[in-house]
């Protein structure tokens, strides 16, 4: 009711003064002071207007609104003529931006973007703040201030007095909301109150920033490979659309190596380089030469269903990524792609190219690939209450030495998923296949003399599949249970695979749970599995009603009789495969484990085993990891064994401010540890820190086993 009264005096001190100023000149716009104009509000729980002074006068929870900016006190009085606003008594600004502002007492301009405050205290929006003895405002934009501190940490709710854990002190601080930056003369850093760091000068971003050029946080490593080692990353923010940070890495033992990396978007898609480049040595015996890398990834699109993209690797050295722990790959890839698609049909274009980083490996052996074109095409489903596909493959690979070969590969399908009476799920695939290859051998790879030169190839390939699913669901209490046996047989002819027909991309079979129910298990066009076979399986699921859930698969394939196209130890070798599945159990977010598997089909020996458990809360989490790949030599190709590995590592966040990480991981095959790091961090609203060690044991050339140990510092948001 106060307040009402006091709007209702305000509109006739409004009126009041319009009529004084009509009756001095009727031809002039009312006036309310020239500067409380347009869209303002004042409210407060008493009014009074002086006659004399001309200021108006309000006390008591008064608040003014005035082009975004809302000023509070206890006491305002505004004289008209000057058109000041003094306040004083719990004084807060509150600006556009979301900044606050409080002080003791003001003396503004009437649109208040200028004046002088004392005794100022400024919470950002992040929430770090500023206090200084006094300050001067200009335009709303820029603010001076003197004697100022500025901190993002939070105080001690039971020492308030205790100084941040960080802060810097200056003589002035200049806040400019236009270039969105605080700027400090005359600052010392200090660190628990006390002072060390002096410097004449710093800028840095203020909280509405999300990037602006400037120094990155420095990284400081030492390691047996490269010695002492400092990493100072400066980010250069060259448009909205654009940026680059440079990241040189300074040794004692290599000296420098330039590295940097370059983002831009564009009106259709984005890409990004990423590289190095240093003058080192590659062995202990060689003189110093150019070393480096060049990563770059790009996406575009072309319209709204097509795209084109690259992806560039390259490295001027086999082991120059692995000692520098810029990658650890052992095989880089290059690839330049196009694609098109619809609601039912894909087509693509692709070239690639091939660097293994492998001791040993002949670069002139690797292959080119230009082009790889595919084409999916999938039809409405009318055809016989099913749908059509077409699939074509083209491609050209070639190499400074060894084979060449071309192919051509189309594939013409019908399909049928139909649900029967009672629940059962059946679906019927016909397919029929052709393939021409052109290949050329030279005589080093030639069998014999008569096979060496050009030759060509072709191969038909008709198959039909039926495959039947019986999903049972009921419920135990709460426990939502799934039952689903599933069994699917294949018809094709025998062979199919000329001795002629070079092998480029089917090596890496892997028979697991995700390709027992596949029609050929063959993960390129170069082979295809045929002949007579049979896949079955179960599928279960247990379902709780709190997001729980438990699920396994399970099964095996028959065929009609032995195919010696797959090699030994693959699990395919015999009229009866070898058993595979995957157990997943999750019966609440503490636990994750998962179990893949392939078991020996005479005596359910593990031949393969990949475990994964992950369990514990959030603030302590544990993982344990073993693979065992490669219990039976002989498995595919040497290229593709593996071997026998373990991983351990946990996660901690302790007092909600520290957290520490380890890992292991350990080759059980030769009894030697791979790699170990470990790392603590302490990070909070104002600082992050953080240190570890990694130690790792590898051998190849000029890498050798090498401990790291790193330590970075990060003020927050200062930088």
């Amino acid at each position: 009711m106060t307040r009402l009264v006091a709007r209702l005096a305000l509109a006739g001190l409004i009126l009041l003064c319009a009529a004084q100023a009509g009756a001095q000149e009727a031809d002039e716009t009312p006036d309310f002071g020239g500067a409380l104009t347009g869209d303002f509000l004042m409210t407060a729980d008493t009014l009074s207007y002086e006659e004399a002074s001309d200021t108006v006068v309000a006390s008591g929870n008064v608040e003014v609104a005035q082009g975004g900016r809302v000023l509070r006190a206890a006491n305002i009085r505004y004289r008209r003529r000057e058109g000041v606003v003094t306040a004083s008594g719990d004084v807060a600004l509150l600006e556009p931006s979301g900044e606050v502002m409080f002080a003791d007492s003001v003396e503004l301009s009437g649109d208040l973007k200028s004046g002088v405050i004392h005794r100022l205290s400024v919470l950002l929006t992040d929430n770090s703040r500023i206090a200084a003895a006094g300050a001067r405002r200009a335009d709303g934009n820029r603010t001076v201030m003197r004697k100022a501190v500025y901190s993002p940490c939070e105080l001690c709710p039971d020492s308030p007095a205790r100084p941040p854990l960080w802060q810097f002190k200056a003589g002035t601080v200049v806040h400019d909301q236009s270039e969105r930056s605080l700027t400090y003369y005359d600052a010392s850093l200090e660190v628990l109150g006390l002072p060390v760091l002096y410097t004449p000068y710093f800028r840095h971003p203020d909280p509405t920033v999300k990037r602006q050029t400037g120094f990155l946080t420095p990284v400081y490593r030492s390691s047996a490979a490269l010695g002492a080692e400092v990493m100072v990353p400066y980010y250069w923010s060259i448009a909205p659309n654009r940026d680059a940070t440079f990241s040189p890495r300074f040794t004692s033992d290599e000296g420098i190596v330039l590295a940097g990396e370059y983002r831009e978007r564009t009106e259709s898609g984005r890409y990004m380089l990423d590289a190095s480049i240093t003058h080192a040595n590659t062995t202990a015996e060689e003189d110093r030469r150019l070393r480096g890398h060049l990563f770059a990834e790009g996406l575009f699109d072309i319209d709204r269903e097509a795209q084109w993209g690259f992806d560039l690797e390259g490295a001027l050295d086999d082991t120059y990524l692995a000692r520098y722990a810029i990658s650890s790959k052992d095989d880089l890839v290059s690839n330049l792609f196009a694609e098109n698609y619809d609601r039912r049909s894909f087509m693509s274009a692709n070239a690639y190219g091939f660097q293994s980083l492998r001791a040993g490996f002949q670069s002139d052996r690797s292959p080119v690939v230009l082009p790889l074109l595919d084409a999916n095409l999938v039809s409405a489903p009318e055809y016989f209450g099913g749908y059509g596909t077409l699939d074509g493959n083209l491609m050209v690979l070639e190499r400074q030495d060894g084979m060449d070969s071309r192919r051509l590969s189309l594939t013409g399908g019908w399909h049928r998923p139909m649900i029967l009476e009672g629940g059962h799920l059946l679906r019927i695939d016909a397919s029929l296949r052709g393939d021409l290859y052109h290949f050329h051998k030279p005589r080093a790879y030639a069998p014999s003399a008569d096979k060496e030169g050009s030759d060509t190839d072709t191969r038909v390939v008709p198959q039909l599949s039926v495959e039947w699913r019986y999903p049972l669901i009921t419920h135990i209490g709460s426990i939502r249970q799934l039952i689903e046996p599933i069994a699917q047989g294949v018809i094709s002819p025998y062979g199919g695979n000329p001795d002629d027909i070079p092998n480029e991309d089917s090596r890496d079979l892997e028979f697991d749970h995700t390709n027992l129910f596949s029609t050929n298990r063959f993960t390129g066009f170069d082979r295809v599995e045929s002949g007579r076979r049979v896949n079955y399986g179960v599928r279960l699921g247990f379902y709780g009603p709190d997001g729980g859930r438990a699920t396994a698969l399970f099964g095996q394939s028959a065929r009609a009789k032995d195919d010696d196209l797959f090699e030994s130890g693959s699990g395919l070798e015999h009229q009866f495969s070898d058993y595979v599945g995957r157990i997943f159990v999750q019966p609440s977010p503490l636990v994750d484990f998962s179990w893949r598997f392939r078991l020996d089909r005479r005596d359910f020996v593990a031949r393969r085993n990949e475990i994964d458990l992950v369990a514990g809360p959030e603030w302590l989490r544990g993982r344990i990891g073993f693979a065992d790949l490669d219990r039976h030599a002989g498995t595919v190709t040497e290229e593709f064994v593996g071997g026998r590995e373990a991983v351990a590592g946990a996660s901690a966040t302790l007092l909600d401010n520290y957290s520490f990480t380890a890992q292991t991981r350990r080759d059980l095959k030769d009894n030697d540890t791979i790699k170990w790091n470990m790392g603590l961090s302490y990070e909070d609203e104002c600082i992050l820190v953080g240190t570890g060690v990694t130690r790792s044991f590898t051998r190849d050339r000029d890498v050798q086993p090498d401990t790291v140990l790193y330590f970075t510092v990060k003020l927050r948001p200062a930088g």
